[in-house]
């Protein structure tokens, strides 16, 4: 099963853009982030995000039928 593309260009820049700033609160933000559970969350949602761009495909949109993608 192929995955459909559901994500623009500019969805995909501020998920990286948000994925870089979870990691590095994360793993350097530790006064920032004072909780451990906190900050492995923030972490994973970083490289969630990061993934999602990747392939440019968002679970989420798939699940609510949301596409960013401009089909022209």
């Amino acid at each position: 099963m192929l995955i459909k593309k559901n994500m623009s260009f500019f969805d995909r820049t501020s998920r990286v853009l948000v994925g870089i700033i979870l990691i590095s609160l994360s793993l350097y933000g530790f006064n920032v982030i004072p909780v451990y559970w906190l900050s492995v969350f923030c972490f994973w949602f970083g490289v969630v995000n990061i993934f999602s761009s990747i392939f440019c495909w968002c679970f989420m949109y798939s699940l609510i039928g949301v596409s960013t993608k401009d089909e022209s």
